[in-house]
């Protein structure tokens, strides 16, 4: 991350940051006055004297496009932080209630600054037609102080968040850890006349500087130099702590925004001094209350002290690093002497994810040396750290349909929601879903959504490839029960990813679920991707073993990720690995697969079982013999455009040179294989087109299960608007009637009737009859469950944690 040339990258820092300095004129002291002549006041204390102060943080981060409001399934998760009841769907989110609770946050505030963690494009169909446009808008209107820029963001390109910037947004984007190409030269982006590391604010004489950190770890095509997007990243530790003392001597309070995830967020605050709170994103949580880190500790056994860049060390390029008394470290730490500081706590919190939270942190500050001393001492109080936080207190507030909408927010939207119902008709149906479908498995490997996203591509007709991989966190939202709209599809996977096929050797497909593995492991042993067509034990505790278990005598024989070679085993240790990987069926004396029960019935050929071979769901259940991954075969595997291209890390992928891109996007693979499903309670022996039982009388349907009713004309409603109820006909003509599940009549019924909701015509609802149509649809729409593969069958097996 670190440029090699030092002293001129520390250049390139003073001039971009001084350029930004005039944005902090008004930050400038009058000696012995409290505010200036036109009424910028300069300190909240009386002239002399210390005193304590309030400042409130409002915080929005990963909107992901979710400024109109959406379905969702509670969580016990945001169940226990009020969105909702748990296991219940609600309608949530929107940024005309996000704009409602904000506006009356900030009229119970005194000193207020409402800070955005960024990604606030892509997750919704209003990204995916107009670019960007209203989520700035929005924005704007929201009164956002200073945002940093995401990951998100460029998912258009850096010229269209660029575009978006300079017309739509009032408020200072911010990313301190990037560097901008030069804006003059030919072909580059303009994204550094836009951008900015910081920004100061004067709140009743407070002044607080607000540093803007960019992510890293998801937007990896920046390490590669060049790169589209014309960024160089910085080193994180270094660059915040540039800032900091940067600004220090000029401001009271030091608030970092950012999109780097917790675990970055974590290690920044302890590898620096002088932050006072860090509202963090990327992670889509909510931190309440909020974490108390201690700075200042770069070595937490040793605490006292950060590394810290040597301003006076002249640097060659390809000269050797200092070895001397102020110079300790040149391998861990080139060109840095340890800086000597008092550990201090400081605040860090996260709020969230798309639109369903706004948080609010509510400070109390000082600088009397009493309160704001981090040892307790008054000596040991730093008059540059200014105002130091005494006290705090978080609030998470819920954005559900309780919250009134903001008429100006409403209002700026309107236009966008008409295009759209012209542009898209997002309430075409796809299918029903009795029960939904998780997007995330309890036991953290392979979850009902992911197994169905995954099938979809891999059986894609143009597609069909050995096995499909995709990653978790590109399914964005679980299916929901009841019908299964084309904007669910949007809201699942908001991403306009199409399948690209590639050739793998067993080697890299080893390597690429290695690599999973490790992704996974520093994810709370929960699979980083989906899969179909194969089989992996994926063990978050460790191995000893090299690729294919080709043993090691000493550590340049194992891989770059190993943790060395294991003097006793003369295997490779790795931190995390795939112990197990199968594609493909066994064949049978028969020639056909073979079928199992149990791993007991799959041996290797040496008579050894093999664990996770039996491709079986559950105990009981009967499945096929799988193959071992071998290291001189090639697999043909499917997997998005995006992790093709290196995304999330994948370089295994992106190294690859057999790529073709068949330009069908997943979402499209996932409607077709959707689409294609039969209706709930077909079956081949039905005796009728449909495979659904004939009826007259919700009677003779009783063996299909106490769920079923007959489905006929002449179905009654009952109620107004779409709080209707059907009541079935007491006949039917067994050649029309057919049995369909109750809830699946009674939900599409209701979305139906939706239509006529807010309509002029007093016949809407007769000249709909939703009830009959509701039964009609069930006949023929798709039954989205584990007939279609949404169920888990223990394809990622985790072990460990």
């Amino acid at each position: 991350m670190r440029p090699v040339d030092s002293t001129r990258r520390f250049g390139r820092f003073l001039a971009g940051a001084f350029v930004a300095l005039g944005l902090v004129s008004a930050a400038t002291a009058v000696p012995g006055c409290s505010s200036t002549p036109d009424g910028v006041q300069l300190t909240p204390c009386p002239p002399g004297e210390t005193c304590q102060v309030r400042l409130t943080l409002l915080h929005s981060a990963d909107i992901h496009s979710r400024l109109l409001p959406y379905d969702l399934l509670i969580t016990q998760v945001d169940g226990d932080l009020g969105l909702g009841p748990t296991g219940e769907v609600h309608n949530v989110g929107g940024a005309a209630r996000m704009a409602y609770v904000i506006n009356r946050e900030k009229a119970r505030s005194e000193r207020v600054l409402h800070l955005s963690g960024g990604d606030v494009f892509q997750g919704a169909p209003i990204f995916n037609f107009f670019n960007g446009e209203p989520e700035m808008r929005v924005q704007s209107a929201l009164g956002i102080d200073a945002m940093p820029i995401a990951n998100h963001e460029f998912d258009r390109g850096p010229l269209t968040v660029y575009r978006q910037i300079q017309q739509w947004a009032t408020f200072p984007v911010l990313a301190a850890n990037y560097r901008f190409e030069d804006p003059s030269l030919p072909a580059s982006t303009p994204l550094g006349t836009v951008i900015q590391p910081f920004s100061v604010f004067n709140q009743g004489g407070l002044k607080i500087g607000v540093v803007g950190m960019g992510n890293l770890s998801s937007l990896t095509g920046i390490f590669d130099q060049p790169n589209k997007f014309g960024i160089m990243p910085l080193n994180t530790t270094e660059v915040a702590q540039f800032y900091i003392d940067l600004l220090r001597p000029m401001v009271d309070v030091i608030v970092f925004t950012t999109h780097l995830g917790l675990e970055v967020d974590q290690r920044m605050i302890r590898e620096t001094t002088g932050i006072d709170v860090v509202l963090g994103s990327h992670n889509h949580i909510v931190i309440n209350p909020p974490q108390v880190l201690r700075d200042c500790t770069a070595d937490p056994q040793n605490p006292g002290f950060v590394w810290s860049m040597d301003p006076n060390l002249q640097v060659v390029n390809g000269a050797a690093p200092p070895n001397d008394p102020q110079h300790p470290d040149p391998v861990n730490h080139p060109y840095q002497f340890r800086r000597p500081c008092t550990p201090r706590n400081v605040l860090l919190t996260h709020s969230g994810a798309f639109a369903k939270y706004v948080g609010r942190l509510d400070l109390v500050l000082s600088n009397d040396p009493k309160d704001a001393s981090p040892t307790g001492d008054p000596k040991d109080y730093q008059p540059i750290n200014g105002f130091e936080v005494v006290s705090n207190k978080y609030q998470a507030f819920p954005i559900n349909e309780s919250v009134p909408e903001d008429p100006v927010v409403l209002q700026l939207l309107e236009p966008y929601k008409r295009q759209l119902a012209v542009a898209a008709d997002l309430n075409i149906l796809v299918g029903f879903s009795p029960n939904g479908a998780k997007r995330i498995a309890p036991q953290g490997g392979d979850s009902p959504l992911g197994n169905m996203v995954a099938t979809a591509a891999w059986l894609r007709l143009g597609v069909q490839t050995d096995f499909s991989m995709t990653n978790s966190t590109g399914i964005r939202q679980d299916l929901l029960p009841g019908p299964v709209t084309i904007e669910e599809m949007y809201n699942i996977f908001p991403f306009d990813n199409s399948i690209t096929k590639m050739q793998l050797s067993g080697v890299e497909v080893e390597e690429m679920f290695d690599f999973i593995a490790r992704r996974s492991s520093s994810r709370g042993c929960a699979s980083q991707a989906q899969i179909a067509g194969a089989r992996v034990r994926i063990n978050c505790d460790g191995c000893k073993r090299t690729t294919f278990r080709q043993t090691c005598t000493t550590s340049a024989d194992c891989p770059a990720e190993s943790t060395g070679c294991d003097a006793v085993s003369h295997l490779c240790s790795l931190a995390a690995c795939a112990e197990d990987v199968y594609i493909g069926s066994a064949t049978g004396a028969d020639g056909k697969p073979k079928v199992c029960t149990s791993d007991a019935e799959c041996p290797d050929d040496q008579g050894n079982p093999q664990l996770g071979a039996c491709s079986k769901r559950g105990i009981g259940d009967t499945g096929v013999c799988l193959t071992r991954v071998t290291e001189t075969n090639l697999y043909e595997l499917s997997t998005s455009n995006y992790l093709a291209a290196g995304g999330s890390g994948f370089r295994v992928l992106q190294r690859n040179t057999t790529q073709f891109d068949t330009k069908i996007q997943q979402r499209d693979a996932l409607i077709d294989y959707m689409r294609q499903g039969r209706a709930c309670g077909w079956k081949a022996d039905a005796g009728t087109p449909e495979g659904l039982k004939a009826c007259g009388s919700d009677g003779d349907c009783a063996t299909e299960g106490n769920n079923f009713v007959c489905a006929c004309p002449g179905t009654a409603q009952v109620g107004s608007g779409t709080d209707i109820t059907c009541k079935s006909a007491s006949s039917c003509d067994p050649s029309i009637g057919r049995c369909v599940r109750t809830d699946c009549r009674d939900q599409l019924a209701q979305f139906k009737a939706a239509r006529c909701t807010g309509s002029t015509e007093a016949s809407c609802m007769d000249d709909l009859a939703p009830c009959d149509a509701g039964g009609q649809l069930c006949q023929i729409v798709a039954c989205v469950d584990d007939t279609l593969g949404a169920v888990t069958d223990n394809r990622i097996q985790m072990i460990g944690r």
